[in-house]
């Protein structure tokens, strides 16, 4: 029973290398993934469930009970990684990764009402494009994607702290400036706050404009300075992605460097010509 729990880990897992049941098997639920979010995609076109209301349901049924299927497989065998070994810590730990809750919020829509009698999933079923992002298990641009966040979160995280202290304080000016001139639209701290959103992000909706010379010379101020504050996690993350590119190329070549060495390691070099004698040769 172990070895079939642990086969089966293997399969449920991102496929290694030479591992084509693995590999088939990822192939199938990346090809179930895609028909599933262009199935949600396409429902909410009008007309369109109505007009192919059964390849719609058979998509949704067939999609829903293969990723509860892959969920429980992933549950019970999770066990065989040492990380989640203890049948119910372990697997209560496994549960909560990203990935896996993931899968859980992608098939919940869809038993719930089952779960639920009369439970109301019209929102919840949106959440189904969720299963866009079990991709990430087979993408290597996700997985660097997710570690560049793991190593750089606490220099993001300044960056978010920098952003809603000049948010606060801009909405707090901008308050002060125009409230006078526009008290229906500057009325509070919060609701220019939303002002304050738009200008660094550089969107400019529109919906709340200065009209002081004050207002519009703070506003052009926080402008130039959403565009500096915005451009700091894009460094971020573009100097997080080429050193974790860089590490992994390293690793990568000192891996083909021990198989070349170990490759060689049955070869001996002849005193006379330097060239490298193989076993079999030298008992010619």
């Amino acid at each position: 029973m172990g070895r079939i729990k642990a086969r089966i880990f293997e399969i449920v897992s991102s496929a290694k290398e030479g591992d084509r049941t693995s590999f088939w098997f990822d192939m199938v639920i990346i090809c179930l993934i895609l028909i599933s979010v262009g199935e949600l995609i396409l429902a909410s076109v009008p007309g369109m469930l109505f007009r192919y209301f059964w390849i719609f349901a058979i998509i949704e049924i067939v999609t829903a009970v293969a990723f509860a299927i892959e969920y429980i497989l992933r549950m019970w065998s999770c066990t065989a990684d040492e990380q989640y070994q203890k049948p119910i810590a372990g697997r209560i730990r496994y549960a909560l990764t990203p990935l896996v809750l993931i899968d859980l919020i992608s098939i919940l829509p869809y038993y719930l009402p089952f779960l639920i009698p009369g439970a109301n999933v019209t929102f919840l079923r949106t959440l189904r494009v969720f299963r866009f992002f079990k991709l990430g298990r087979y993408s290597r641009s996700f997985r660097l994607m997710i570690k560049v966040l793991e190593r750089n979160r606490e220099s993001l995280l300044g960056t978010v702290f920098i952003i809603m202290v000049v948010l606060v304080i801009a909405a707090s000016l901008m308050y002060q400036i125009e409230t006078a001139a526009q008290p229906e639209i500057f009325s509070s701290i919060p609701e220019a706050m939303w002002w304050g959103i738009v200008t660094i992000a550089t969107i400019g909706y529109g919906d709340m404009v200065p009209i002081t010379p004050m207002g519009k010379a703070l506003g052009f101020v926080i402008s130039l300075v959403g565009i500096g504050l915005f451009a700091l996690p894009a460094g971020i993350l573009a100097s997080g992605f080429s050193e974790v590119i860089k590490e992994e190329e390293e690793v990568k070549k000192k891996l083909n460097q021990e198989k070349y060495t170990n490759s060689t390691s049955e070869y001996d070099i002849c005193p006379h010509c330097g060239r490298e004698i193989r076993q079999e040769d030298r008992q010619k």
